[in-house]
């Protein structure tokens, strides 16, 4: 998780990301991981059809999996539930 460093601040993505993760408020981090997705999510998509960008490529799949973290254990988001 190297690649989350702040001072390797050098991707688009990590603005709101790190937004996101400083964010105390459980009310306004459900807007932070939103936003911190919308910037994740689409850069992602766009560098999983290239042969470059390996390291962000792996920043990214880390800041996801931070999230992903953050939204069930702080969020309590129901991943993993029936209907």
């Amino acid at each position: 998780m190297e690649h989350l460093a702040p001072h390797h601040n050098k991707f688009e993505w990590q603005k709101p990301f790190y937004e996101a993760l400083a964010e105390a408020n459980p009310d306004k981090l459900t807007e932070k991981v939103a936003e911190a997705e919308g910037a994740i999510f689409p850069r992602f998509q766009l560098l999983e059809q290239s042969f470059e960008g390996a390291e962000e490529r792996h920043a990214l799949h880390d800041a996801s999996n931070t999230l992903l973290a953050l939204k069930r254990e702080v969020l309590r988001f129901p991943y993993g539930r029936t209907a």
